[in-house]
């Protein structure tokens, strides 16, 4: 199924539970001294970015191909 057909309410679950683990991730982030594993604490910032950048393009996709219908 075409993104242009899904519900708003589609998108709607998917930011909020994109936002819930990214900010998760990022409490993760912030809360941990990279001192203590550098890896880890570069891994949960990519986590984040990478939902948020994710559910951004998903949303321009849907966006763009409601505009053309």
């Amino acid at each position: 199924m075409r993104i242009s057909h899904w519900h708003p309410g589609k998108l709607i679950l998917l930011w909020t539970w994109g936002g819930i683990i990214a900010g998760l991730a990022l409490t993760s982030f912030l809360s941990t001294p990279v001192a203590l594993s550098p890896l880890t604490h570069l891994l949960t910032l990519l986590t984040a970015l990478l939902i948020l950048v994710g559910l951004s393009v998903i949303t321009w996709i849907w966006l763009g191909d409601r505009k053309s219908e």
